[in-house]
């Protein structure tokens, strides 16, 4: 899928609709894999906050993340756009608590990012993928949410509002359609019955006309009608049947569901990559959504696939056969054999013995693999997979044309077998492979990258 990265930063100014606040946000390029984090300027000590369903700490109208250090509140319309724009790293900072309302919809920061730009990024990734199907249900309000596995994301909603106000109302958006067009418009909206109560408490202090839709769902009492005049802050022309205010008419017929659609790909967006599935959801709000994607991610760590090691086992290639496939020989053969080996997978071990030669400088008296070698030995493996993919793979050599993504998690120490998970990210074309790998010591992972490859005929 593709996947693309802001070309420059940008700065966008205003008020945010709960507390009232004035603030500034600055969207810079994000590191690559390191997803959408946030950092409050304005408190000395404050640390980055990664944007995750388990950051999120308050869902009551909005999407609240925390740590320890830093709080950021409504940031659902901002990652909405981020994510409908297939930008999925940005590092975020903000001079208040919350992020500004603007508009009510995330068609300011369309703007905003289409102005600064984008290009496409490195590396290109499938996505998450789900095995099973996945449902939250919330029983005190009758809300649901599922996520059904499919080839591309796709986002589903459906309202249930008094009939004569909003009534039964869906929104869909395919992952190949324009965000801008068809979602980034629609403006937050409210009922009436919703709002009053939090006039009369003080809250929405940042709210004005031009934020959202006030719809009138119920009759309302002098009392209330006056507040709402108030709040708003201009005289209204008083009416009793259902609707939207006259201030505010709706840029479509199914604009407050668009809008819920808005908000649940904002909260989708905290997963931080797109998620290979049907997703629906029956009266939707920040609570069931957030439930949602901690679901699918609390299920995709539950499925990563840790490969197990079995000596007993007849590996599917022994380092003959490896020899007929790569060119690689000893000393600098780093991979003993192939256990597994798929159209799109391939698992190999390497065990670590003190005879390793690099370990005669690295570092006497404290043995450690080097992380390079690691990655060579990743590399390798993913060779095999690769040149596994054409009939003469002795004619052929694989050439590796970069890294991405590399991190390093444990030392890696004479006495360990080394397992290495390899897998195709995108589809083979023309000659170019790009690949997922991971290198574990039992179930630890001790080092993991992205690696794109070029298969080149030699002879």
């Amino acid at each position: 899928m593709n996947k693309y990265i802001l070309s420059k930063s940008f700065q966008i100014s205003g008020i945010g609709i709960h507390t009232g606040e004035d603030s500034t946000v600055k969207v810079f390029p994000g590191d690559p894999g390191n997803g959408y984090t946030f950092k409050r300027v304005d408190l000395p000590g404050s640390e980055n906050l990664k944007a995750s369903p388990k950051n999120v700490t308050n869902t009551e109208r909005r999407t609240t993340l925390a740590n320890e250090t830093t709080i950021i509140h409504t940031a659902e319309h901002l990652l909405s756009a981020l994510y409908g724009s297939k930008i999925y790293d940005a590092h975020i900072e903000v001079t208040g608590s919350e992020i500004p309302i603007l508009d009510g919809s995330s068609l300011p920061w369309i703007q905003a990012i289409k102005l600064a730009g984008t290009n496409q990024a490195e590396s290109l990734e499938f996505g998450l993928h789900l095995k099973n199907k996945i449902r939250v249900e919330d029983i005190s309000s009758g809300a649901w949410a599922e996520a059904t596995p499919a080839l591309n994301p796709s986002f589903h909603v459906e309202l249930s509002h008094n009939e004569s106000a909003i009534g039964f109302s869906k929104a869909s958006f395919d992952w190949g359609q324009d965000f801008e067009k068809n979602v980034s418009y629609a403006r937050t909206f409210t009922l009436a019955t919703h709002l009053i109560p939090l006039i009369h408490r003080g809250l929405l202090k940042g709210a004005n006309p031009e934020a959202g839709v006030v719809v009138i769902d119920e009759f309302l009492n002098d009392l209330d009608w006056k507040a709402l005049e108030k709040f708003i802050g201009i005289p209204l022309e008083r009416r009793e049947d259902p609707g939207f205010l006259p201030l505010t008419p709706f840029r479509s017929k199914n604009e407050p569901a668009t809008h819920k659609l808005l908000d649940l790909i904002g909260d989708i967006a905290l997963i931080g990559v797109p998620v290979m599935a049907e997703i629906r959801t029956f009266k939707p709000g920040h609570k069931i959504n957030t439930l949602l994607a901690q679901k699918i991610m609390e299920e995709s760590i539950k499925n990563k696939k840790i490969p197990k090691y079995n000596p007993d086992m007849n590996p599917v290639m022994d380092a003959t056969k490896i020899m007929s496939i790569i060119p690689h020989r000893p000393p600098f053969l780093l991979v003993d054999k192939v256990i597994d080996l798929s159209n799109t997978e391939i698992v190999g071990v390497k065990a670590i013995t003190m005879n390793e030669p690099f370990f005669q400088g690295h570092f006497p008296g404290s043995p450690i693999m080097p992380g390079v070698l690691q990655l060579e030995a990743m590399a390798q493996v993913g060779g095999i997979l690769a040149l596994s993919t054409v009939e003469d793979p002795e004619n052929y050599l694989t050439y590796f044309l970069k890294m991405d993504q590399v991190k390093f998690k444990n030392k890696v120490i004479p006495g360990d077998t080394l397992i290495f998970h390899l897998e195709l990210i995108a589809p083979i074309r023309r000659g170019i492979v790009q690949m997922k790998g991971h290198a574990y010591v039992g179930s630890k992972l001790v080092s993991e990258g992205l690696f794109t490859a070029l298969i080149s005929k030699e002879k």
